[in-house]
């Protein structure tokens, strides 16, 4: 007597690789995901800011003039500066920092 198996029981052929995969996805998020002290550090260097960014960048456009080329916030011994670099009207690059609690130029 031939035994006959019906595919009906067993569901899809691909139900197993593709439950594997998800499965490994899901693991590769979790494993990639920043910590959050990280985002605890970035919180605290705000707050310590009594200048902000934009507030320093017009401050230097008042004081330089010319065009902003670029500008971040950036830590210097745990202190916050603004990095600023503008295009002056005689076409020179400055790069100027200020500091971010105090709003004084460095």
């Amino acid at each position: 007597m031939k035994r006959t198996f019906s595919n009906a029981s067993r569901g899809p052929r691909w139900t197993g690789p593709a439950l594997a995969l998800l499965l490994c996805l899901g693991g590769v998020g979790y494993v990639n995901a920043a910590p959050p002290v990280q985002h605890g550090a970035a919180l605290q260097l705000l707050a310590q800011a009594q200048v902000s960014l934009n507030q320093a960048v017009a401050q230097v456009q008042r004081r330089v003039g010319g065009r902003v080329l670029s500008a971040e916030t950036q830590t210097h011994n745990g202190v916050p500066v603004h990095v600023i670099r503008v295009l002056t009207d005689n076409q020179r690059v400055r790069t100027i920092r200020v500091d971010g609690r105090t709003g004084e130029w460095m």
